[in-house]
Order: C-alpha cells, then structure tokens, then sequence
C-alpha cells in the first residue's frame, strides 16, 4: 500500500511512540507491506492522484447537472466509484470489479 503519509494512513505509532498504531498493527496482521512517499512530492503517487480527480471531476458534474442539495455529494461520490469500478481501462482488459 502506498501513501502520502496522510494522518488517516499514516499512524505508525501511538501517540507516545512506543507502540504500533491500530492501521499499522491492520498492516502487520494481514502481511501488507506500507509505502510513504516523500511529503510534499505528490508525483510520487500519480495514479492515485489522477484516479482522486477523476471520482471528483464526476462528483461535480453529477451535482451541477442536477437539482439535489449539495449535502448529497457523498452518494454522488459512492455513484461515481461504482461506475469506475465497473468500466475496463486501458492498461487492463478487465474491471476492477472482475479482478
């Protein structure tokens, strides 16, 4: 897994330092290996990057097309990954969802 060092993925240690954190224990126990990128360097993750503006370019289409309150953005999200999830791209053949 690799992240930007993001506080939701980065809790390596509690807050005194001496013990793992809960989602570093979650990687430990199901043998996955964390990868940080240097802060500050988002190239460093640019498929995730692009995948992030894709889901928000969809999001604010969906909302400026339509009528519904602007608090519905977390369902227009939810939407716009189901459709990602199920449309083949040009490096792979298949699906998310078929993989």
């Amino acid at each position: 897994m690799r992240s930007n060092r993001g506080g939701e993925y980065y809790s390596r240690y509690t807050e005194n330092g001496q013990a793992l954190g809960h989602f570093a224990k979650f990687l430990q126990e199901h043998v996955i290996i964390a990868q940080y990128t240097m802060p500050g360097s988002p190239d460093q993750n640019g498929v995730a990057e692009r995948r992030n503006r894709t889901l928000l370019d969809m999001v604010r289409s969906m909302l400026s097309n339509s009528n519904i309150p602007k608090f519905l953005w977390t369902e227009a999200l939810k939407t716009a990954v189901y459709i990602l999830n199920r449309v083949p791209t040009k490096a792979v053949q298949k699906t998310p969802f078929e993989l």
